[in-house]
């Protein structure tokens, strides 16, 4: 009897040891089992543009530049020339003349349709290198009204006229420049530009479904047959 009494307190106390070890094993002090947790970090880059990095802008292709503007039937863009923030890329048709389509870009809007034309003086665009769109020792440049453009088919539905501030977010007027009143017939809404250097000309955007309104061309003496207008508008002739 005396012998199993010793015994009992031998196997407690192998016991307790044993608990002991395994506590020590997993207390705060252990870091070999703790799993990973979260998500890992990305290790891909973004690339910022700032306000003032004109290097940033890539130079157009010729099919971005052709979702910017509707160019009359036939007619495509050729080769981009890019200088800076400015992109120049001249149409190619039957009818396409000597002028250029100018584009510029500034951060936070991307490219943006500026002007239409020849001539244009480049200190006027801010431009202290040579560029083939623009002279560098000329006067400052006057813009050459676009070509009569080619019969367009109008909309079944009239769209809604655009508003000022809509149609000059999508071209880049020159400085000092604005919109005045919008005109709308049908599918088709012009534009007169107002400031001290403004011609007699308009600029007129064309509305199509599925890509809305989009800058068309700028000049004068527009026919409104070939624009498919069989009711008279203000923006062009009627026989």
């Amino acid at each position: 009897m005396s012998a199993r009494r010793l015994l009992l307190p031998a196997v407690t106390v192998l016991f307790a040891l044993t608990a002991c070890g395994a506590t020590e094993e997993s207390g705060p002090g252990s870091t070999a089992s703790a799993p990973a947790s979260g998500t890992p970090s990305p290790t891909s880059t973004v690339n910022i543009t700032t306000a003032g990095d004109v290097k940033s802008a890539d130079c157009p292709s010729a099919s971005t530049l052709q979702k910017l503007v509707e160019l009359p039937a036939g007619m495509t863009f050729g080769k981009v020339e890019c200088v800076k923030d400015w992109a120049g890329a001249a149409p190619q048709g039957p009818k396409a003349g000597d002028g250029v389509y100018l584009f510029h870009y500034t951060a936070g809007t991307g490219w943006k349709y500026y002007g239409e034309g020849s001539g244009y003086d480049c200190k006027d665009l801010g431009l202290t290198v040579p560029a083939p769109f623009c002279i560098s020792d000329s006067a400052p440049a006057t813009k050459k009204p676009t070509t009569k453009p080619a019969t367009t088919k109008p909309a079944t539905t009239s769209p809604s006229c655009p508003s000022v501030n809509m149609l000059e977010s999508l071209v880049e007027l020159p400085k000092g420049m604005t919109f005045g009143k919008v005109e709308c017939v049908k599918d088709w809404a012009g534009a007169a530009p107002q400031g001290p250097k403004a011609g007699d000309g308009v600029y007129l955007f064309h509305h199509t479904a599925g890509t809305g309104w989009k800058y068309y061309g700028e000049g004068s003496g527009y026919d409104c047959k070939d624009l498919g207008l069989t009711v008279p508008a203000p923006f062009c002739i009627s026989d």
